[in-house]
Parts: structure tokens; sequence; C-alpha cells
């Protein structure tokens, strides 16, 4: 059985001190010293993650509801990008680092919504195309009755 952790980006730079991404002076993720640390998925940076024991890799991932987190290991499906330590991940651990929490983006009044309020949207707001600040008590009286139809 794996042990799992979340930890903060913060931490998780402090405990496995990812490198900096010598092969492209404008690479993301800054850290302390203003130097990128993300390497891309193609090319030249790709074959230098590659080159590294997989212990030493973690990937950054696009999740649901515009959520992006870090993981260990070299993952394929919705990644944008990976990481390589100075130190590795200890075995049988499975590491998590939320980046960016769920977020939606309001298209009628641009409002940002993060965490429980994207949740929100997403789980009973969606068909809307809008925030519940912008609905209208009509549209919120139609969504209270389809929820309660479906209970």
């Amino acid at each position: 059985m794996s042990a799992y952790l979340e930890l903060t980006m913060e931490e998780w730079e402090t405990m496995f001190r990812p490198i900096t991404n010598h092969l492209d002076e404008n690479a993301s993720f800054q850290n302390e010293d203003d130097e990128g640390i993300m390497f891309e998925t193609f090319g030249e940076e790709i074959e230098f993650v590659k080159s590294h024991p997989v212990s030493n890799i973690w990937t950054y991932h696009h999740g649901d509801e515009n959520s992006t987190y870090i993981v260990n290991g070299y993952g394929f499906i919705n990644r944008l990008g990976y990481f390589v330590t100075e130190l590795p991940c200890p075995p049988d651990t499975d590491i998590f680092i939320q980046v960016e929490e769920n977020n939606y983006l309001c298209e009628n009044c641009e409002e940002q919504h993060y965490g429980a309020a994207a949740d929100l949207h997403y789980e009973q707001f969606s068909d809307l195309g809008k925030c519940v600040a912008c609905a209208t008590m009509e549209e919120l009286k139609e969504i209270e009755k389809e929820y309660n139809a479906n209970v």
C-alpha cells in the first residue's frame, strides 16, 4: 500500500529541490532566484527529463474545472510540463501538489470564482453559462425545480 501526501508548492520545493531548466532561459515556474524550473513536453527538454530516474521526475497536469497540479512520476495524460528534482520521491509514495485550485470565469460578468464557488458552479449552474450572481430569479427557480426532481 502506498503512502499519500499532499504538499504545498513551497513544501515540495523545500523537500525535493527542483532543478533549474538550463535549456530554456524563459522556462515557467520561477524559483527564488527567478530561474525557470519547468521542462517542456517535447524536443531537447523532454529528452533531458527522460534521462533521469522516474523517482526524480514530476508531472505538471491540467485537471478538472481548470485546476492544475503536480504529481510524482512521469505522466502523459493531461500533462503540461515536467520537473526534475535533486532528491527523489520515496518509494511507495504518491505525492500531490495543488498548484491552482478549481476555478470558473463567468462569461457574463467576467468575475473569476475559485474553490468552493467554482465547484458549486460546475455542480449546479454549469448549464447557465454564467455565475449564480448573474442568474435571474427565473433561472434559479428552474435549477431548483430540476434539482428537487432529481433528489
